[in-house]
């Protein structure tokens, strides 16, 4: 446990303006979603090929460390008879250690292999003893876009033109208080990782408490808007420029059509994603993790 960077992450986010996030205002447990859409699960199916892809890519690497995933996995949706429940006890959850990272890394020698490379539904109680012996955590998020193509767009586009110019990090504001105390309890060195279809990159969550506790820069180095794609929640965007590309050059993954059938006959049609490789950076991954 890291009591340095424990006491450094309750000072910043002590630190951000009140107009970016006001800590003073107790968080407010979400209401049960009662209805969900295709494009709800498409983005779901993207987020955890991009979960996969990471874990993958480190536990290919053969750096002596080893990606273990461990927050949350659900495949019920709202709608679905037991989802209330799922989502009462996640609330719960949020509000007794916080947001759990997707991903947990361990040195290999030091892990247990029989524990196995997914401990997301093992118990919180039993849990907490194998989650304090990681030494980085990683939240991973995706994005549909080609870097590089976005950024030949931007190369044509009028200077005049208004909206931001820049791919993004992009964590919730609701995301800051409760990834800070599941941190105040494990004091593990928490990143965010971004995964688009041609590059992947990722910055310290210590950064992004830097960037956003300094007014001056929004609406420079950050902005936070309400995107559909994130259910119009707060989000903080933040250029990837800020953080590490962890690639070279990217596989495009598989993708196929699905549905899924509700109680009461209803499909929703979406995409599922699977495989893919890149050129993964590890060199740089580890000297970012300090390893």
């Amino acid at each position: 446990m890291n009591s340095q960077y424990q006491k450094r992450i309750e000072r910043l986010i002590k630190s951000i303006p009140k107009d970016i996030i006001d800590i003073n205002i107790p968080r407010v447990r979400g209401r049960v979603p009662t209805q969900a859409f295709s494009e709800f699960l498409t983005h779901r199916e993207q987020g955890d090929w991009a979960e996969w892809l990471v874990q993958d890519l480190i536990n290919k690497s053969n750096a002596g460390i080893i990606a273990v995933k461990y927050g949350r996995t659900d495949d019920i949706i709202s709608g679905d008879p037991k989802f209330p429940e799922f989502y009462r006890a996640y609330q719960d959850e949020l509000d007794t250690i916080g947001k759990k990272p997707d991903l947990l890394i361990f040195k290999e020698k030091s892990y247990d292999n029989r524990i196995g490379f997914d401990v997301s539904r093992i118990e919180n109680e039993k849990l907490d003893g194998i989650a304090k012996g990681a030494v980085a955590a990683l939240e991973v998020r995706s994005s549909a876009f080609l870097v590089n193509k976005y950024n030949q767009y931007l190369k044509t586009k009028p200077k005049k033109s208004k909206g931001r110019e820049f791919l993004s990090f992009t964590p919730k504001t609701e995301d800051v208080m409760v990834i800070g105390k599941w941190i105040s309890i494990f004091g593990i060195e928490h990143f965010y990782v971004q995964v688009f279809f041609d590059k992947i990159y990722m910055i310290p969550f210590e950064k992004i408490l830097e960037i956003i506790s300094n007014k001056e820069n929004k609406n420079k180095l950050f902005t936070i808007e309400e995107n559909a794609k994130n259910q119009f929640k707060s989000t903080i965007h933040i250029s990837v420029e800020e953080g590490i590309c962890l690639t070279e050059g990217m596989e495009m993954p598989q993708h196929v059509s699905s549905f899924k059938e509700l109680d009461r006959g209803r499909l929703l049609f979406y995409v599922k994603f699977k495989e893919g490789t890149a050129k993964f950076k590890i060199q740089e991954f580890l000297n970012e993790l300090k390893l």
